[in-house]
């Protein structure tokens, strides 16, 4: 394998499976990440370049990859299955795959994602806040081991002093205004 060159995955990370007759199985997210795989791409790899590139980390993890697996080609028609990847061996089957079906120029996968849950529970999103004096917005009280301190959580307000993409993705720049 170490003679077959890189190649570009289409990694779809919000929609579904959907069976369809003609061509098998389609994924319907239309928005979707493009990631260069090589030979000696490993799972963790795998996992670490999609979870970097929408820049979840630590956040966000993959549960499981499927994979639209081409399993048969009549005439100028390809025919898809689905296939799940979640070990280096299932990635191996899509290095075949492409060797097999040199039609299919562009593999896609869609990448099944799930909060990270922390050691006590909750999911990672969910942070603790730090009770602040009256008056004074720059220091947390603080509060002895056996008096426990609570604030409300404040939502954040939206503000048009930075750029923020709606459909849910962080926009490449984070334009800040003091």
């Amino acid at each position: 394998m170490a003679s077959e060159e890189s190649f570009v995955v289409l990694v779809h990370h919000r929609g579904s499976v959907k069976r369809k007759t003609r061509s098998g199985v389609k994924f319907t997210d239309k928005n979707s990440l493009c990631i260069v795989v090589t030979p000696t791409t490993s799972y963790d790899d795998l996992v670490r370049d999609v979870l970097m590139k929408l820049g979840v980390e630590g956040v966000k993890q993959v549960k499981k990859f499927f994979y639209r697996i081409p399993v048969t080609v009549l005439q100028n028609t390809v025919k898809y299955d689905c296939f799940t990847i979640s070990s280096d061996v299932d990635l191996q089957v899509m290095f075949l795959c492409r060797r097999q079906f040199p039609e299919v120029r562009t593999p896609e996968l869609l990448a099944r994602l799930v909060d990270v849950v922390s050691s006590s529970g909750g999911s990672n999103r969910n942070t603790t806040s730090l009770a602040t004096p009256a008056g004074s917005s720059s220091r947390p009280a603080v509060a002895s081991s056996s008096v426990p301190v609570y604030q409300p959580v404040v939502q954040p307000v939206a503000s048009p002093s930075f750029a923020v993409d709606l459909n849910g993705s962080v926009c490449d720049e984070l334009k800040w205004t003091r």
